[in-house]
């Protein structure tokens, strides 16, 4: 008899969890009705001007609130696709590790361009919310263990300077920038690392070897 197949749900519990999580948040949060509660954004929201209360946790609460309906599916798709795909082929904790890093370092990355850049002071009290800078810091990481990944990161460049043409929104164009490039730049860094080792790419030649070395023996 051939094993069963494992269910390949059990491979992404961090991926179930943050959507979980991400609609447990926005039901609580009038997400769902239309639009996310103003008094919620103001109190759970990120922003340079939004920092000014000290709260640090807004760095996370942010992430898993949405502006309104479309756009909490855009995004539970999104995270998905691309957080699923990072903690299938990296294991669980590493794609935690990595989705929150780079959301924080592109955050930060981001809000530091606000408060320096003097042609940016007009979204020094924009609040916002969304998953979308750790997705795009993973989708340059993954990029950069493609073969065509420069390729792909300049495409989503310039998918990017399209959308921002037709409807721009300049916090979060420019954070989805930051973030692609950070990522990359972490994935091109440690794609020879055991922390960025794809186990099924590395292992499979060993595997594959062994089974070869058993059938002889037989």
């Amino acid at each position: 008899m051939s094993r069963p197949k494992p269910n390949s749900l059990r491979r992404v519990p961090f991926t179930l969890a943050f959507l979980a999580v991400m609609v447990a948040a926005n039901a609580a949060s009038g997400t769902f009705s239309g639009h996310l509660d103003p008094g919620v954004l103001n109190v759970r929201g990120i922003g340079l001007g939004a920092l000014q209360d000290g709260n640090p946790w807004r760095f996370v609460t942010a992430i898993f609130l949405s502006h309104d309906l479309p756009m909490l599916m855009r995004q539970l798709a999104f995270a998905a696709t691309v957080i699923g795909l990072t903690e299938w082929l990296f294991g669980s904790l590493r794609a935690a590790a990595l989705f929150f890093a780079l959301d924080f370092a592109s955050t930060i990355t981001l809000l530091a361009a606000i408060a320096s850049i003097p042609g940016l002071a007009v979204l020094a009290q924009t609040t916002d919310v969304g998953m979308s800078l750790g997705g795009f810091g993973l989708i340059g990481l993954l990029a950069a263990h493609w073969r065509f990944g420069l390729f792909t990161i300049a495409t989503i460049l310039l998918l990017v300077a399209i959308k921002y043409a037709i409807a721009p929104e300049p916090l979060a164009d420019a954070g989805h920038v930051i973030a692609l490039v950070i990522g990359a730049c972490v994935g091109q860094l440690a794609k020879g690392s055991a922390l960025l080792r794809i186990p099924e790419v590395t292992t499979a030649p060993e595997k594959t070897e062994e089974t070869h070395h058993r059938g002889g023996r037989q």
